[in-house]
């Protein structure tokens, strides 16, 4: 014990001992009395000493100190690191319908071109040996297991190539489904990144109306750059000059049309036909032009030279003893169904400037418009 502490001590005893303890003023204790409270304010005095100088907490009777726990030490996390799933060899995806999207409206036994775009995601190139396969259900015009080649060259992977197959639709009314499939070299099938790997074509057969459509009289006819209006249809050098050069100007009269069919086939009759000369091969190309010159046909109608924007053309007259199926006019004509008119003008570039008269004259020329309405 410190000097300091066992000074305090004596002092409280001598102190105790000379001063009126409890049992009232003036009452005197016996040396045993004193002796006894004396060591019991001591032994207080040195417990509270003892509690100051001591760093461990005295804890209450029947307390016990809890055992000290020990801190695990952390574990290691496993780490798992990916690993890169193989490309398979042979895969597609599907890119765009080129052309009939998903439920374009056909006529009954139209025949018609689908094309898919597919892009090779595969780790292998394509080629010739490879087969474009009808896979199941409507074939439209294909047998089941019918087959084609993918392509006539080579796809790379990561590179894109057209599917294309001729068919013919159902003749009666409705919805049809075909599914398609690639096969390899080896006969495997396979697909594109699709939920059966299948690729489609789906149209809808609707009933097809059909018209016949002539020239209508008074805004038709034969415009030349040195006379007026003829009621002929003559493309070529001028009958008065041949220095000079006609043009033909066919107007179909379309309102019986509605606004919401859907055109499905064109074809042109001009099998009617006068020669002059050697049209074609003096004066080159005919062609055609998609024009609204409205009604009547007037002189300033006539249009010189040879402008560019042309619809159709004739390079010789074989393409005219047939009735030509015209995709051009097809699409020409769907944008016009709204309107009432639908017009021509037909022309080759120039004269030839020589002395032999070169010209056509169409006597009946005709268009046959199929289509299909809601």
């Amino acid at each position: 014990m410190k000097k300091s502490s066992f000074g305090i001590i004596l002092t409280l005893i001598s102190a105790l001992v000379g001063c009126n303890l409890p049992g009232g003023p003036g009452t005197p204790l016996s040396p045993d009395a004193v002796y006894t409270q004396a060591a019991e304010t001591v032994a207080a005095e040195l417990t509270r000493v003892a509690l100051l100088a001591s760093p461990t907490p005295i804890l209450p009777t029947n307390t016990s100190i809890p055992p000290a726990t020990s801190t695990l030490a952390p574990t290691n996390t496993p780490v798992f690191t990916p690993t890169d799933t193989p490309v398979p060899c042979n895969l597609g995806r599907f890119v765009t319908d080129v052309t009939y999207p998903d439920d374009t409206v056909v006529a009954p036994n139209q025949v018609f071109t689908k094309t898919w775009r597919i892009k090779n995601i595969g780790s292998c190139s394509w080629n010739s040996n490879y087969l474009l396969i009808f896979d199941h259900q409507d074939g439209m015009g294909v047998n089941s297991g019918y087959t084609q080649p993918l392509t006539s060259g080579v796809v790379t992977p990561g590179q894109d190539v057209d599917l294309t197959v001729n068919l013919t639709a159902p003749s009666a009314p409705g919805t049809f489904t075909g599914y398609w499939k690639l096969r390899d070299p080896g006969g495997v099938l396979f697909g594109i990144t699709s939920k059966d790997g299948t690729f489609f074509v789906r149209i809808k057969v609707v009933a097809s109306n059909s018209t016949t459509l002539v020239p209508v009289a008074g805004e038709s006819g034969t415009l030349c750059s040195d006379t007026g209006l003829s009621p002929d249809y003559t493309a070529g050098e001028s009958n008065a000059d041949i220095t000079k050069a006609c043009e033909a100007f066919l107007s179909f009269d379309i309102t019986g049309i509605t606004a919401k069919a859907t055109i499905t086939e064109v074809k042109i009759n001009f099998k009617g036909y006068t020669i002059t000369g050697n049209p074609f091969g003096s004066l080159g190309v005919l062609n055609g032009y998609v024009v609204n010159y409205g009604s009547p046909l007037e002189p300033a109608d006539f249009e010189a030279g040879f402008p560019p924007g042309n619809t159709i053309d004739w390079g010789s007259v074989i393409p005219l003893d047939t009735v030509e199926v015209s995709p051009e006019l097809k699409a020409a004509l769907q944008a016009k169904v709204s309107s009432s008119r639908f017009q021509l003008r037909l022309q080759f570039a120039k004269s030839n400037g020589d002395t032999i008269k070169d010209r056509i004259t169409f006597n009946d020329p005709k268009l046959i418009i199929t289509y299909t309405t809601p």
